[in-house]
C-alpha cells in the first residue's frame, strides 16, 4: 500500500515546487518606471482670487440610454503632480491667467452631481458654496462645501470630490483661495 502512494506523492510535491517557483518569479518582476510628470510654464498674473455670482450654463447632458447604470462613471481626473508644499498659512500667490475659466469648468461639471440628485427628488434645488485651495503646484489643497442651501449631503460631496481631484494651472508666488458659488435649479 504505501508503494501506491509513492507517485501522489511525488506529483504534490512538484505541484509544491512549481507554485513557490511561479511566486518567487513573480515577485521578482520590476515595476515598469512610471513615467515623470511634466509641467508647462505659466505667465503670472496680479489679479486677484475670482468669486463668481453664478457659474456658466452647463454643457448639454448626454443622450439617454435605456439602462443607465445605477452611479454613472465620473470622469477620469487629471493625473496629479507631485506636491511641492506650500499649502499651509496664508495664500499670497496669483491666480495664472484662464483659472477663472477653470474654475468655472469644474462648477458645470459638479452639475451632474445635481443632476443624478434631481431624478430622486424633483423639487430639489439651492445654492452651494466651495472653498478651494490650490497648492503652487496647481493641486488641489483643500476644497470643502462651506454653504449647503440645497440641502443634499450627497450631492455636496460628490461637488468636493470633483474640485478636490482637479487640477489646475500653477499659481505664481504660492497658493491661491478662492470660492466658487454655484446655483441648481431644474433645467425648464
Amino acid at each position: 500500500m504505501h508503494g501506491g502512494r509513492a507517485p501522489l506523492i511525488a506529483v504534490l510535491v512538484l505541484l509544491v515546487v512549481l507554485v513557490a517557483g511561479g511566486v518567487f518569479v513573480f515577485r521578482s518582476r520590476a515595476p515598469e518606471p512610471a513615467p515623470s510628470p511634466t509641467t508647462t510654464p505659466v505667465a503670472p498674473t496680479t489679479s486677484p482670487p475670482p468669486v463668481f455670482d453664478e457659474p456658466p450654463p452647463p454643457p448639454p447632458p448626454p443622450a439617454e440610454t435605456a439602462a443607465e447604470p445605477a452611479v454613472p462613471a465620473e470622469p477620469k481626473a487629471p493625473e496629479k503632480r507631485p506636491a511641492l508644499g506650500g499649502c499651509a498659512g496664508e495664500c499670497r500667490g496669483t491666480a495664472p491667467p484662464g483659472f477663472q475659466g477653470q474654475l468655472a469648468a469644474k462648477g458645470a461639471a459638479s452639475r451632474g452631481c445635481y443632476e443624478r440628485a434631481l431624478r430622486q427628488n424633483p423639487t430639489l434645488q439651492g445654492r452651494m458654496k466651495v472653498s478651494i485651495r490650490v497648492g503652487p503646484d496647481g493641486n488641489v489643497c483643500r476644497a470643502n462645501v462651506v454653504s449647503n442651501e440645497l440641502g443634499d449631503q450627497g450631492v455636496a460631496a460628490c461637488v468636493a470630490q470633483i474640485f478636490r481631484s482637479a487640477a489646475f494651472s500653477a499659481p505664481k508666488g504660492g497658493c491661491v483661495d478662492a470660492e466658487v458659488p454655484l446655483k441648481f435649479s431644474p433645467k425648464n
